[in-house]
């Protein structure tokens, strides 16, 4: 199966889980590059922007200070979504190496699930974070915290979706060892 789902040789259609999960993968890859790429231009632009005024005038604009703030743990966990979808996180892989097709596909499933409950788990409890921090304000924006941790909301949902992705991947690869396979210019 390749991602385009269809199945390698034969050109058939690959099965609907797996054409919903690439549609899905590519939605993932595409909102996270989005987030981080505003997140880093906004940062930017307003820091710029303040070292332009405090240039010009010896005194800064003030509300500047708070974009990183705010934005940060934007950048951060797109970043993290992204390195998920694409594959990029640290891993061993001496153990999938040595084991068959069908125990690497047994570990395989049992990793992404293991993943997708944990961060489930801590979507749900980000959400308590949330709840407290909704009454606290940026000083000088008055702009609500809650904002910025709910950064963390988006990152653990896209990494139960990406690991949903893979899931499916994973129960309809012929070798599922392949889903995982490093590209050659990252190995050692």
């Amino acid at each position: 199966m390749n991602r385009a789902g269809q199945m390698p040789g034969d050109g058939r259609a690959a099965p609907v889980a797996l054409r919903v999960a690439n549609f899905i993968d590519q939605g993932i890859g595409l909102v996270a590059s989005t987030i981080g790429v505003l997140s880093i231009v906004a940062i930017f632009l307003a820091l710029m922007a303040d070292v332009i005024v405090r240039y010009l005038t010896t005194r800064g604009l003030g509300w500047p200070a708070e974009v990183p703030n705010l934005l940060f743990p934007w950048l951060v966990m797109g970043g993290i979504v992204l390195a998920a979808h694409r594959g990029a996180h640290i891993s061993v892989s001496l153990l999938l190496d040595a084991l068959g097709r069908a125990a690497a596909r047994v570990l395989l499933v049992a990793m992404q699930v293991l993943i997708l409950v944990t961060f489930a788990y801590l979507a749900f409890v980000a959400i308590d974070v949330i709840k407290v921090t909704g009454h606290q304000l940026f000083p000088l924006t008055g702009i609500p915290q809650f904002y910025a941790y709910s950064a963390m909301i988006f990152g653990f949902v896209g990494i139960v979706l990406t690991c949903a992705v893979y899931l499916v991947r994973v129960l309809y690869a012929e070798d599922p060892r392949i889903i995982f396979a490093e590209e050659p210019e990252h190995t050692l």
